[in-house]
């Protein structure tokens, strides 16, 4: 059995100076990014990205096995993006919820932001589940939230 949740914070941790360089400098390939180095650091466990899911509507971040074991969406936000990127947790949230997956993940990447906002205080708020690492690298200011859903 695979521990998603330490799979998650080792494989990020491994490439977090890269990824703030990444989340400053390209901002139009972020998410994707960061679901290709986590498809080369799941390999072994056959770990695919924006794949479909029976019973979900459009496809998810993160896949593992056929049938699905382990699915996950991933967010990059920081306190001055847009308000709607409240929203767009929540809907990928509730559509984790919704399937009938043994093992959902969310993961916040975090990007750091002096913005005193809405969004801000809902990104430090937030909770999904009582299981959830929640880490901050003092070099990048990156802040990296996951919860096991369900």
């Amino acid at each position: 059995m695979i521990d998603w949740m330490a799979f998650f914070e080792t494989s990020i941790d491994a490439i977090h100076h890269d990824l703030a360089y990444v989340l400053a400098n390209a901002s139009g390939c972020r998410e994707g990014w960061l679901q290709g180095e986590l498809l080369l650091a799941g390999r072994e466990y056959s770990l695919w990205t924006n794949e479909s899911v029976v019973g979900c509507p459009g496809k998810v971040d993160l896949v593992c096995g056929n049938p699905p074991q382990m699915v996950a969406e991933i967010k990059i936000v920081g306190a001055h993006y847009s308000p709607k990127m409240e929203s767009a947790v929540e809907a990928d949230v509730e559509r984790l919820r919704r399937l009938e997956v043994p093992d959902r993940y969310m993961l916040l990447v975090i990007v750091p932001s002096d913005a005193d906002t809405q969004l801000g205080a809902y990104l430090t708020a937030c909770s999904f589940s009582e299981r959830c690492i929640d880490r901050t690298w003092e070099d990048s200011g990156l802040r990296l939230r996951v919860w096991r859903i369900g």
